[in-house]
């Protein structure tokens, strides 16, 4: 009786391609799309292409994105969380990406936490490391751009999950 009785129609934008900026660009990321927030609501990610655009930032969605393991990963599947751990490595070290945006806070969780899980694969190690100090929350890497001055008297709600305060330690931004 919870399951949705449809699922929002995909959007063109967050097909995979690169998304070039609509001002100077300030830089280069990877959006990760999940493999369930792509499908539950694709909006959240269009929204996420049109303001990086907007403030400058390319963006590049693979078209070789699965999950990013976080879900196998908690379920103790260690074996197919690794796997599709390598598989992301694999795809944004291609990307040649400044960092690597993520919307859903539990993926950013175990994204960042790539390094050490493949501290002990000699192959991945290096790379994984390196994958996790990119990995950013749209809301850490947002706090990090030149951002224009807001004057408005919008007022919004925003709610911060535990996975983003306690696993990734994002509480200010």
């Amino acid at each position: 009786s919870l399951t949705p009785r449809s699922l929002p129609r995909p959007t063109a934008l967050g097909q995979p391609g690169v998304y070039a900026p609509k001002a100077p660009r300030q830089a280069r990321v990877a959006l990760l799309m999940g493999c369930v927030q792509s499908v539950l609501d694709p909006g959240i990610n269009a929204a996420t292409i049109r303001l990086l655009n907007r403030l400058g930032v390319e963006v590049v969605v693979s078209g070789d994105e699965r999950c990013c393991g976080s879900l196998t990963h908690h379920m103790g599947k260690e074996s197919d969380a690794l796997a599709r751990a390598r598989r992301s490595v694999d795809q944004w070290t291609a990307a040649g990406v400044d960092a690597v945006v993520i919307t859903a806070s539990g993926c950013g969780t175990t994204i960042k936490d790539y390094g050490h899980m493949l501290r002990l694969d000699p192959a991945y190690a290096e790379r994984a490391a390196a994958v996790s100090a990119k990995a950013k929350d749209v809301t850490e890497f947002l706090a990090s751009l030149d951002l224009p001055d807001g004057q408005t008297s919008l007022r919004l709600a925003y709610h911060s999950a535990c996975s983003m305060q306690h696993g990734q330690k994002i509480r200010t931004e």
